[in-house]
């Protein structure tokens, strides 16, 4: 059962696509699939960096600082 304060959320970029699961009571994130998870994890980190496009539009997003570079969806 999800909480009302958990989002989740599909985020499309030019060449990435992810589906990412936001709390916004803890400001967590998990990336449940993203595109670029094989590149991420060999070349950045083994999780998705805060840096990433991806979830600097989900945060955007969910607290409304500005307008999301991505297209993001609520499932």
């Amino acid at each position: 059962m999800m909480v009302a304060d958990t989002v989740k959320l599909s985020v499309s970029l030019k060449n990435t696509r992810a589906l990412v699961i936001f709390d916004k009571k803890t400001r967590s994130y998990r990336v449940v699939d993203c595109s670029r998870k094989n590149f991420c994890r060999v070349y950045v980190s083994k999780n998705c960096p805060p840096f990433c496009e991806i979830i600097i539009s989900v945060k955007d997003y969910v607290f409304k600082r500005r307008n999301p570079k991505a297209e993001i969806l609520e499932l």
